[in-house]
């Protein structure tokens, strides 16, 4: 029994080796359906690939987030009344 079990592991393993940290999601994006990729914390999709970052883009990044942090605040009534109605529109397309 541990034997197939084992084989199964090994083959599991070396799938995930080969494929990339990259993963595909469907977003709407300007009322219409794309696929977007997606990467771990600290990389960038370059041409459907992940790309660690340099630090000074990750530094830059982290306080333009804090910056639109900021600004999100003020406009959260806005925003809250928009993703209603993007979630309807994602429940009509099947992805949620």
């Amino acid at each position: 029994m541990l034997k197939w079990y084992d084989e199964i592991f090994n083959l599991v393993q070396e799938c995930d080796e080969i494929l990339d940290e990259a993963y595909k999601k469907k977003v709407i994006r300007k009322g219409k359906l794309v696929r977007k990729t997606f990467c771990k914390p600290g990389q960038k999709a370059v041409k459907g690939r992940c790309v660690a970052m340099k630090s000074s883009e990750r530094s830059k990044r982290k306080l333009k987030a804090r910056k639109g942090a900021m600004k999100r605040k003020g406009k959260a009534a806005r925003i809250k009344k928009k993703r209603a109605k993007a979630m309807k529109k994602r429940k009509s397309y099947g992805l949620r």
